[in-house]
């Protein structure tokens, strides 16, 4: 695995999935607890697995790293590979299956989205048919495709502009206590999502 390939850690987790795509899994990968059993099935060998192993069912690969951590501690699984991540030089972290199971987790994962970006590490939660992440003083540029892009709040008030959308925004102050940005579409070849203050959280749900 080369340096470039470690910029990336893609964190396998166990939300329910209808099947992971193999090439989805780029850069180094970490299998947190029964992600290894959605890991396995897709065919795709982690590089270390880590968790209580209170629900993997699949017994860990011959040569791969493993750490096994008590289930009676203050992070979730998916937050301590994250942090193995960061030890092994890895700046974006993908985390798949990490949507559509419990809400308790779902909610955890996007705080754990916001505490990473805070400290300057960029990441994404992966479902089947959503993509979550968050912006702060920034702009992405996002393909058009065949769903709703929401974008909402996360700090009291952020500031958004919203471009090549069917309702555009313009230096728009958003606040957490209304869900205003919610069911947008991308109308033109891409959007162009910029937050000039504040934090936003960013939706992408296909096929809806």
């Amino acid at each position: 695995m080369t340096g470039n390939d470690r910029k990336i850690c893609s964190i396998i987790c166990g939300a329910p999935t209808k099947g992971l795509k193999k090439e989805l899994a780029e850069g180094f990968v970490i299998a947190a607890d029964r992600g290894l059993d959605v890991a396995l099935e897709a065919g795709i060998r982690p590089d270390l697995v880590v968790g209580d192993f209170d629900s993997a069912k699949s017994a860990v690969p011959e040569g791969v790293e493993c750490v096994k951590v008590s289930p009676v501690k203050d992070d979730t699984d998916a937050m301590l590979a994250a942090d193995f991540a960061l030890k092994y030089g890895c700046s974006e972290l993908r985390f798949f299956c990490a949507l559509g199971g419990r809400i308790d987790h779902t909610i955890a994962n996007i705080q754990m989205l916001y505490h990473f970006k805070i400290r300057g590490i960029n990441g994404a939660l992966f479902g089947d048919d959503t993509k979550l992440f968050l912006l702060s003083n920034e702009s992405r540029s996002i393909p058009k495709f065949d769903g709703y892009l929401s974008v909402f709040a996360y700090d009291k008030t952020a500031v958004v502009t919203e471009k090549g959308v069917k309702y555009p925004i313009t230096n728009h102050p958003l606040t957490n206590d209304m869900p205003t940005g919610v069911s947008n579409e991308i109308i033109d070849d891409t959007a162009e999502i910029t937050v000039h203050s504040g934090t936003a959280l960013v939706v992408e749900v296909r096929g809806s």
